[in-house]
């Protein structure tokens, strides 16, 4: 579980250092979600809970980062470091399960 973790984080952290190059920033994003999706295969019913969680801390990020880097104009990318500051950090995350979010990365 920490091996995908850290090539998240190693994907999120090359496309925060490219942020204003929109084109490779979008790039890493995509492959931290390819690592994720492989991740899910590998997901022991043990392990599902707290994997659901991680995924679904790490679609916000990824979701508030797309929208910056494409933005025309874009505010500062603060929220996004402290997010992801955040879901390094592994901070417990409150989680709202609804059926199909379980299903899907379960």
């Amino acid at each position: 579980m920490k091996e995908w973790q850290e090539m998240i984080f190693e994907r999120l952290d090359a496309a925060y250092q490219a942020r204003f190059e929109k084109d490779q920033a979008l790039i890493f994003l995509n492959d931290a979600y390819q690592d994720a999706l492989f991740w899910k295969l590998e997901v022991s019913k043990e392990e599902s809970q707290e994997f659901t969680a991680f995924m679904q801390e790490f679609m916000a990020v990824r979701d508030l980062f797309i929208s910056l880097l494409v933005d025309r104009y874009p505010s500062n990318y603060r929220e996004v470091e402290a997010k992801l500051e955040h879901l390094r950090s592994g901070n417990q995350v409150e989680v709202a399960f609804t059926s199909n979010l379980v299903e899907s990365f379960a």
